[in-house]
């Protein structure tokens, strides 16, 4: 009696969402009407599962049986057999699965209640027999119907992708980047009185990014999705441990930035360190990244497993973006003076780089020692130079020093002061034919610059990010490249929330029925660099994002 009346339920409930959808479409009501469908899909699995388009099974009755006609013989009279008993009718025996039945049952109650995986199914059963009265179940019986779950894979049934939002950098003409905007990469995050994040070994974790949630573009968001508050990304990008990524929600936002703890190490803290952040000493190195506000464009999606449309909307809106990255060679050609060392800037980063040599000399003895161990005498010069030439070394560290403290970091440097520091470079690296005479001190070592233009770059990428005063000194060609053609992180690559994820390995199609919370390319004006030119993800499946369960949140980096 009471499956009937579900059955009558479930009746009229269709032809109510049936009646919405078509009044939706009359209306031209997009939300309206994928609202309805996603109703009466749910509706229609419902009467599925309770046999409502099931038809009872047709009993064949078999024909009467053909009568033989025997000739008249009037000759002889007929002789008949006595008539046989008549055949009872045929009975129709219809077998069903109980436990299939069963099983319908519980899997349509844990779809209903938002369960679509077997490990949701296992931590709810419970109170899904409880709310809907069903019979209890074994252990067995709750691992074969949350198997069948995951066969099915629910999640697949009713996940719907929303579109993708692109973050775009602010153009900083007018720009404040350290106050503007109320979306950002890097920077500080304004967390009020949530403590600042740690990893599961307690170490304070890296801010990468904060997004005001009630700027966010509101096509079709997630259901679950706050829409007031913002969201704070951190990461712990230390390489010597674990990768590790959390998401703080905070219903308001604060005015004032939330100061790191005194115990968060340096970006890229390990031994890659120097890879990654250029010109610096330990203790002068950066604990937090450049920050940098952003404003959002809402990408097209007119399928749910290609982005093309994205890429033709962002190839039309911002056309001209730059394959390679901000260098000072990049204008060799039509800024010649600015190609060289612009700032004193690039100095100091060079003073910065030999006074680390210059802390690791027995580190460094030791490695060269190791080198002609493993591939032959012809290393031991180096050995020899580091033995001999210590207290050299030195005083040309102090030589260097002195001469470029006495500028500020963002005066300009004349010709002749970039011709010399080329000139002390080249005691540290080989030029042209001539060998460095330090070479064996800096070579290797953790602070090492390449050139003086890798130096350079990374001033200019400082200048790029530095107060309004100091990025005024630009030449206007380099602040107009910056603000239409560096406003994503590589052509091609943006940083984005929801829609499809940007694929290197194996996270996006992993996390198929996911959404994505927010994506971050390798970007070099936020000094950005996972691995060789990866990406960072943030996914939340769709239970965890109705509850707003944030520890939930899954961060997976993927490189080349």
């Amino acid at each position: 009696m009471v499956l009937k009346l579900l059955k009558i339920l479930l009746l009229i409930l269709g032809n109510a969402t049936l009646g919405l959808t078509i009044y939706a479409h009359l209306q031209n009501d997009a939300y309206l009407r994928s609202t309805a469908l996603s109703l009466l899909s749910v509706v229609l699995a419902a009467a599925y599962a309770f046999g409502v388009f099931r038809r009872k099974p047709a009993v064949k009755v078999p024909a009467a049986p053909l009568t033989r006609q025997v000739p008249k013989d009037n000759s002889a009279p007929l002789q008949r057999r006595p008539n046989p008993p008549p055949r009872p009718a045929p009975t129709v025996t219809v077998e069903e699965n109980e436990d299939l039945k069963d099983d319908e049952l519980y899997i349509v109650f844990a779809r209903l209640a938002g369960h679509k995986t077997g490990d949701a199914f296992r931590a709810h059963v419970h109170e899904i027999i409880q709310k809907n009265a069903l019979p209890e179940l074994t252990p067995d019986e709750i691992e074969r119907i949350a198997a069948d779950i995951d066969r099915r894979d629910l999640r697949g049934k009713t996940f719907k992708r929303t579109p993708g939002i692109a973050l775009v950098r602010m153009q900083r003409a007018d720009l404040d980047v350290d106050y503007g905007g109320t979306s950002w990469l890097g920077g500080l995050p304004t967390l009020g009185d949530t403590p600042w994040p740690r990893d599961e070994f307690g170490r304070a974790m890296h801010h990468l990014g904060q997004i005001d949630l009630d700027t966010v573009p509101d096509p079709l968001l997630p259901t679950g999705m706050p829409q007031k508050g913002a969201l704070s990304f951190f990461m712990n990008t230390a390489t010597d441990g674990p990768r590790q990524g959390k998401v703080i929600y905070s219903p308001t936002i604060g005015n004032t930035a939330t100061e790191p703890p005194a115990d968060l190490v340096p970006i890229y803290h390990g031994p890659d360190w120097g890879y990654y952040v250029k010109g610096h000493a330990r203790e002068t190195a950066p604990d937090t990244f450049p920050r940098w506000p952003v404003e959002f464009v809402l990408l097209p999606m007119t399928n749910q497993n290609r982005d093309d449309d994205a890429h033709e909307l962002m190839g039309d809106l911002l056309p001209f973006q730059a394959a390679g990255e901000l260098s000072p060679q990049n204008y060799r050609t039509t800024l010649r003076d600015f190609a060289r060392p612009w700032f004193w800037d690039t100095a100091y980063r060079f003073t910065m780089s030999v006074r680390l040599a210059r802390d690791d000399i027995q580190d460094t003895l030791q490695k060269a020692k190791k080198r002609v161990q493993q591939y032959g005498p012809s290393y031991q010069a180096a050995v020899d130079t580091i033995r001999r030439d210590q207290d050299a070394f030195s005083a040309f560290v102090d030589e260097v020093s002195i001469w470029a403290v006495s500028h500020e970091p963002w005066d300009r440097m004349s010709p002749e002061d970039a011709a010399q520091l080329e000139i002390y470079f080249g005691q540290v690296r080989d030029n042209g034919a001539e060998p460095g005479r330090f070479k064996p001190f800096y070579q290797f070592t953790q602070g090492e610059l390449i050139s003086v233009q890798e130096a350079a770059t990374a001033t200019l990428v400082a200048a790029a990010n530095a107060p309004p005063e100091v990025y005024a000194t630009l030449p206007f060609e380099v602040r107009d490249d910056i603000d239409t053609r560096y406003r994503i992180a590589n052509i091609g690559r943006w940083h984005q929330m929801f829609g499809l994820g940007f694929k290197i390995g194996s996270a996006a199609s992993m996390h198929t029925h996911h959404h994505l919370l927010l994506q971050l390319h390798s970007d070099q004006l936020v000094n950005w660099m996972w691995g060789d030119r990866g990406v960072v993800q943030y996914w939340i499946s769709e239970e965890d994002l109705l509850a707003q369960n944030w520890d939930a949140v899954e961060m997976t980096l993927e490189s080349h």
